[in-house]
């Protein structure tokens, strides 16, 4: 009774409520996985590693994902764990690229997609299969839009659609730079335009005309007030865009906030209750039934000669389902909506970083223009003797190894992507460590090996190696020249005289079964997107202020400006 009475007074209560949450505190102190490599003073705070990274972001021009790879190179392994999330588990993070690729191709049974998506993109398409685990629904939705990789689609739809989404920014910007009077300007925003543009035609058959309403807007623009300098920018007006696309953008740009946040789920939830975003969701609720209408209206005559686009094969698709199975068909389900929508932003936001890195590189090195120049004069000979630009058909299907080469190297390293997440299905080893049930792995391809020399890699066992990793020894693409391993340099993927994607380590795209679906298409609008940029312009290089290789992190790794001072080289 009487340690009662003691409790109830003012210095007991106040006691016990300190005991209590000095308690808390300690529970909630990061507690690492035993035997994989950790910074001790990361322990001593509930914040684990979350100041240091902060601090590195302050005094760098480089994002989180550069600091996470730094540790493997402080903390001295290919393996490693970091507490950047307080009342979370630890992360590891592997930069060994052999491992990495093992585990996305053969460890299925041990790993799975890890949670950080869910909580990203959940609040936005729910039913997507990118968000599922790996299992028969993943595989089925993912069969929704197969037939848009197919190179029927990519060939004769999708190409048309990426080679007029590809002129109009090729005219946008030959009427942009008269305009600016040969000044250099801010590409980054009309390289996002043009990606929605794309993705949207391929998408839905139609046209959201962000760029050709910019051009119209820059065609009847007089007299803007340029610097006198003629290196420095020119900042020019913007016309109101098409609300389509603008209600698009809500719904991307909250997905990055959450991105950025230590609870994305909840950040997100946050998003979701304004009433901008509420807006927005509706309007795209509306354009996407409008686009599943039209091609219902379209294609129920069972004429398959009719498909113009994702949508259409996607309906037309299952048609065939329902009536082979006895059902009704179900066009207008969640699940359809949601793979439609997560087809245009996964196709929006990834190629258009990969095109701003790519206008920053090319600029810095314009012997690379010269030979795609020459490159492209050798593949169309019929274009060069007419005066005319390629067809679409005709880059779908040309052979120019070194653009493929320039377009790899562009991705390795941009790092569009910092690497691939997958989480622990039970408790497994990696690289000789114990890796617990439900832990959150990222397999890291930004640093030892992609675009650094890797010091770990002969010093790490083959004991150490999984049993598949020790069986497809033989299949290790080969290290790439760590002397030049930094610099940009096309020529790296060009074996005798062909291009060779497994040259050596890069993983934009990730592997395996849930490697990136869209990979095909995105190369095409890349491959059609830069021919018509180099045949029709030259990229000078720009003053050092302007072509800064800083970077910030959204869903993607951007580079944080994008100045481009494109010159018409076609005779007027």
């Amino acid at each position: 009774m009487a340690l009662i009475g003691v409790l109830l007074t003012p210095y007991g209560v106040i006691g016990s409520v300190l005991v209590i949450a000095l308690l808390v505190y300690r529970a909630a102190l990061p507690k690492p996985i035993p035997g994989i490599p950790h910074h001790k003073k990361s322990l001593q705070s509930i914040w684990g590693d979350m100041p240091a990274l902060i601090e590195f972001s302050k005094n760098s021009n480089q994002t989180a994902m550069e600091y996470v790879t730094q540790q493997a190179l402080e903390l001295d392994s290919p393996i490693y764990q970091l507490f950047l999330f307080p009342f979370k588990k630890p992360n590891v993070f592997i930069t060994d690229h052999r491992e990495g690729l093992d585990i996305m191709l053969r460890r299925q049974k041990d790993f799975d997609r890890c949670g950080f998506f869910q909580d990203v993109f959940g609040g936005v398409i729910p039913e997507h299969h990118m968000l599922m685990p790996t299992n028969d629904r993943f595989k089925a939705q993912r069969k929704l839009l197969a037939d848009t990789m197919t190179p029927s689609f990519l060939t004769d739809v999708a190409a048309k659609h990426l080679y007029q989404q590809s002129q109009h920014l090729v005219d946008m910007w030959r009427v942009k730079a008269k305009v600016a009077g040969g000044r250099p300007f801010d590409m980054d925003d009309d390289i996002n335009h043009f990606a929605l543009d794309a993705i949207w035609a391929v998408a839905f058959g139609s046209e959201i005309d962000t760029i050709k309403t910019q051009r119209q807007f820059l065609e009847k623009l007089n007299s803007p007030d340029l610097p006198p300098d003629i290196d420095a920018p020119a900042t020019l007006p913007r016309p109101q865009l098409p609300d389509a696309f603008e209600a698009i953008m809500v719904l991307s740009h909250s997905m990055e906030d959450a991105a950025q946040s230590p609870f994305p789920a909840f950040a997100h939830w946050c998003l979701r209750q304004a009433k901008p975003w509420k807006l927005a969701k509706a309007h795209k609720d509306r354009l996407v039934q409008d686009r599943l209408n039209d091609a219902k209206a379209r294609l129920l005559n069972d004429d398959e000669a009719n498909i113009a686009c994702a949508t259409d094969h996607m309906v037309f698709r299952e048609k065939k389902a329902a009536e082979k199975e006895g059902r009704d068909p179900q066009f207008d389900s969640p699940v359809v909506k949601d793979e439609l929508l997560g087809f245009l932003i996964a196709g929006h936001e990834t190629t258009a970083t990969t095109i701003t890195w790519a206008v920053k590189l090319l600029a810095d090195h314009p012997e690379v223009q010269e030979r795609l120049r020459a490159d492209f004069k050798a593949a169309y000979p019929d274009a060069v003797a007419s005066g005319t630009l390629p067809s679409a058909e005709d880059i779908a299907a040309a052979n120019v190894p070194f653009l493929d080469a320039t377009m790899e190297e562009i991705l390795r390293i941009g790092q569009t992507f910092a690497g691939q997440t997958r989480r622990a299905r039970h408790d497994t080893e990696v690289l000789g460590c114990l890796v617990p049930r439900g832990t959150d792995v990222f397999l890291m391809a930004n640093g030892p090996g992609f675009v650094m020399p890797d010091p770990f890699v002969r010093r790490i066992p083959e004991s150490d190696r999984s049993v598949t990793s020790r069986e497809t020894k033989d299949r290790t693409v080969p290290e790439w020249d760590y002397s030049d391993i930094a610099s940009f340099k096309p020529e790296r993927w060009i074996r005798d005289g062909e291009f060779d994607p497994n040259a050596g380590p890069s993983r934009q795209f990730g592997a395996g079964e849930r490697g990136c679906f869209g990979r095909k298409l995105g190369l095409l609008k890349m491959r059609i997107l830069f021919t018509l940029l180099i045949w029709s312009f030259d990229f000078p290089r720009l003053p050092e202020a302007l072509s800064g290789y800083a970077a910030v992190a959204k869903t993607t790794r951007k580079p944080a400006q994008c100045y481009g001072r494109p010159c018409w080289t076609l005779s007027e």
